[in-house]
């Protein structure tokens, strides 16, 4: 089983690579990022540089996870219409999940290269203008404990729908879950909205514990049981939550991939 993860993994992250679409969707959006935060009020006017990278960190996790998880929705959907490489894999004993694992985190490793190495260079120049360690400190807990967690749900959501649906409205639909769940605020949602709670992928509870992020980007001037106080706990269950729930689509998407009918659109 591990052999046959760590060949896809592989085989995967090198046709990632090689793929357009995968550069086309994140790179511009990171890029995009880098310069909202080099100019944005809301990442500018934080006096503190650390609370600059931690502000950041939202743009980050609001566009580039979002670009990722675009340039991804076809992943698992072409695990099932495997075709050379893959369908050696396919022809292995060792079962589907590794293959569809692979699927899933090798181009996902890919496609957070750049992105990863953008932000971590925007820390790395706020810390040496600072004259501080903190603000690159902040950049690498906001990858740890926001961008990633958002970036394997976004991706393993993505690659659900694109199993269930035809790829284009698979990726039309995450876009709007994607936006409802980040940056629909409860006042300006009509419906019960996700954003601000300890549901959403943004990772405002722990950006806020631990990567100096403003407060109003955890629970959005809402209450309730789902927007409790910002604490190490409450940050902690943000992540565990973020993390489940992409296990949970990713587990589906699996076994929808494995029930699926070869050669279905």
């Amino acid at each position: 089983m591990m052999t046959t993860l760590i060949w896809t993994l592989r085989y995967e992250a090198l046709m990632a690579a090689r793929s357009k679409a995968v550069w086309a969707a994140v790179l511009p959006l990171a890029l995009l990022g880098l310069l909202l935060a080099a100019t944005s009020p809301v990442v500018t006017g934080q006096s503190d540089p650390a609370a600059r990278c931690g502000a950041a960190a939202v743009l980050v996790n609001t566009l580039c996870t979002l670009g990722v998880g675009l340039a991804l929705t076809d992943r698992l959907r072409r695990t099932v219409e495997a075709r050379g490489m893959p369908e050696l894999l396919t022809a292995t004993p060792t079962g589907q999940l590794p293959r569809t694992t692979g699927a899933l985190l090798g181009p996902l490793l890919t496609a957070l290269a750049p992105v990863v190495a953008l932000f971590l260079l925007y820390g790395a120049v706020i810390s040496a203008t600072a004259g501080s360690a903190a603000p690159l400190a902040s950049a690498a807990v906001a990858l740890a404990v926001a961008v990633l967690p958002a970036a394997l749900l976004v991706t393993a959501f993505a690659g659900l729908l694109g199993v269930l649906m035809p790829v284009a409205a698979a990726r039309a639909v995450t876009t709007a879950v994607w936006l409802w769940a980040l940056h629909f605020p409860p006042r300006f949602s009509p419906l019960p909205t996700a954003t601000g709670t300890v549901l959403s992928p943004l990772g405002g509870y722990p950006l806020v514990a631990w990567a100096h992020v403003p407060e109003v980007w955890a629970r959005r001037q809402g209450t309730g049981p789902l927007r409790p106080a910002v604490t190490d706990a409450t940050a902690l269950l943000n992540l565990a939550l973020v993390l489940a729930t992409a296990a949970a689509c990713y587990g589906l998407g699996h076994l929808v991939a494995r029930l699926r009918p070869h050669g279905a659109s």
